[in-house]
């Protein structure tokens, strides 16, 4: 029998291998605990988020697999202090509180690097988010577009199962569809699990 043509070997590939057409179901929760001023200009805000994720794999190399992912976002909480702006010369109190919010990505693409049981990977998304009331600010948006690009490891553990850890840059914006616009920069940190079904 040659090497590496054993159960276990079988069984390390199945693990680890992506291949063009599986099916992937799971879901992450992931938190920022601070926003900060880089296309937006809200400060001190928090931002929690809860996602069901189905990808699906379009092509699998040797150094590249390559994923389309689409994402439910059933609750998303964030988290503001009181803070006064000044409009027009007067005063406008935005009043501490923790506002929810629901929406989805339906744009997004995952790359992964390589073929072992530890796999980094590079993401990006777009989808939209919508407030129970207007964010980050009184006079902006409730609807606000969502943008993230993040990075971070996918580990298989084992035969159909892998979790993963990662980062993400969010930009929350309503692209100037209201009165104000200031729009919300986010660090999230964020931890998901994954279940596959091959083709």
């Amino acid at each position: 029998r040659r090497p590496g043509c054993g159960r276990g070997a079988r069984s390390e590939d199945a693990s680890v291998l992506l291949r063009r057409g599986t099916n992937e179901f799971g879901g992450w929760i992931g938190y920022s605990p601070f926003s900060f001023v880089l296309k937006g200009t809200s400060k001190d805000r928090e931002l929690f988020l809860v996602e069901l994720q189905y990808a699906r794999t379009l092509f699998a190399t040797r150094p590249l697999t390559l994923k389309y992912m689409t994402e439910v976002i059933p609750l998303a909480l964030e988290f503001q202090p009181t803070q006064i702006y000044l409009v027009d010369g007067k005063p406008l109190v935005n009043p501490a509180g923790t506002l929810y919010a629901a929406g989805a990505n339906p744009i997004g693409f995952q790359a992964n690097f390589g073929r072992r049981r530890i796999q980094p990977f590079g993401n990006g998304s777009l989808g939209f988010l919508y407030f129970n009331q207007a964010m980050p600010v009184i006079g902006s948006s409730q609807f606000n577009y969502n943008i993230t690009i993040g990075f971070g490891a996918q580990f298989f553990a084992r035969p159909g199962r892998s979790f993963s850890v990662g980062w993400k840059y969010h930009h929350l914006s309503n692209n100037y569809q209201a009165h104000f616009n200031p729009g919300l920069d986010s660090g999230v940190f964020y931890v998901g699990f994954s279940m596959f079904r091959a083709r």
